[in-house]
């Protein structure tokens, strides 16, 4: 018995085989497709690039450091001087001198008190 398609069974009937068709193509036996190496690879070459772009930042950041440093390092040899030009040493000889009479005092305020 023969039945003739009507519009709403046409479009029924390809429903079905598109629906069909899709899973057909979907369901493919070939190794290759939707392989994940394609990923892998694409994985691999991401992360290198961001290594190094993180290498690359890393790297300028460290020069930045460096000539903010010998920069400042001038200036810091330079405030390490006293103000009236002397050494270091000098310096330190002059607050241990002045950190003496302080503590001459303290004593002479705690006799005092006595």
């Amino acid at each position: 018995m023969y039945r003739a398609l009507t519009s709403s069974s046409q479009a029924l009937a390809q429903r079905v085989v598109r629906s069909t068709l899709t899973f057909t193509r979907l369901s493919s036996t070939d190794p290759e497709a939707g392989s994940v190496s394609g990923q892998d690879a694409f994985n691999k070459r991401e992360k290198a690039e961001e290594s190094r772009w993180a290498r690359r930042f890393e790297a300028e950041q460290a020069e930045k450091y460096r000539s903010k440093s010998a920069q400042s390092g001038g200036q810091k040899q330079a405030s390490r001087q006293s103000p009236t030009g002397g050494s270091n040493q000098q310096r330190l000889a002059e607050l241990e001198a002045e950190k003496r009479r302080i503590d001459q005092e303290i004593a002479d305020l705690k006799r005092q008190k006595r």
